[in-house]
């Protein structure tokens, strides 16, 4: 399901950074970026759970048609992020610091790839709740007025670094212009394949149902030792 795990947590990571600010009143022009990335960093001081409808578009080069898949986003702090797919797709996707976990309930299969412990996680391990400020080092950040969603802010983030241009063209972040809650965030590969992932309505710091928080995969599933959910399809 990945070959690159690194670029569905990246994709992830200012979703999760983004999930709580202070409201501020409808603007006519950009705040300061400096003041973007600093309720970014506050807001995910103070996020410990998150729960959220979502809506994923994959868009393929190879393919005419678009892939529409809706789910529940669970995330519980640094310790995981948990996406349960609704029929008639088969699939949950369990993240954490030290695995990427992708499970088909019905099918009775699934596949890890285990990435290590991450030192010094602390809410910051690839992203996952990564701190605006720390994305800054790798990308660089553009603010203005979305065209594609009402009443948000669009922030294009231009990968710095030349082994994040070789695998991707841009990530890009639409933000709610009066409560700075994330709306849609897009990651396109370099390639031209692009993932949109829409959030509904955000529901913060609430006690996650306990399937999820204490979710492992069943004995005896078969496991195999890969991740290869964004790997691309052929036609």
């Amino acid at each position: 399901m990945i070959r690159r795990p690194a670029a569905l947590l990246l994709a992830i990571a200012p979703v999760l950074a983004l999930v709580l600010a202070l409201p501020l009143a409808a603007q006519a022009t950009p705040p300061p970026l400096r003041v973007v990335v600093e309720r970014f960093d506050n807001a995910q001081a103070q996020i410990q759970t998150l729960q959220c409808p979502f809506t994923l578009t994959l868009r393929r080069s190879l393919l005419k048609t678009p892939s529409v898949t809706k789910g529940t986003l669970y995330l519980q702090g640094s310790d995981f992020a948990h996406f349960a797919f609704l029929p008639p797709e088969d699939l949950i996707l369990h993240l954490t610091p030290k695995a990427l976990i992708s499970y088909s309930p019905e099918a009775k299969e699934g596949e890890m790839m285990k990435i290590g412990i991450i030192k010094n996680a602390d809410r910051k391990f690839l992203g996952l709740g990564q701190k605006l400020s720390y994305l800054s080092d790798y990308f660089q950040i553009s603010l203005g007025e979305s065209k594609d969603a009402s009443n948000t802010w669009f922030l294009a983030l231009a990968p710095r670094t030349l082994s994040l241009r070789k695998r991707m063209q841009a990530l890009n972040l639409w933000v709610d212009k009066e409560t700075w809650l994330p709306r849609q965030v897009q990651w396109i590969e370099r390639s031209g394949d692009s993932w949109l992932l829409e959030l509904g309505a955000l529901k913060v710091n609430q006690p996650l149902p306990a399937p999820v928080t204490g979710f492992k995969l069943p004995e005896g599933i078969p496991l195999r030792s890969e991740f290869s959910f964004f790997a691309t399809r052929k036609k």
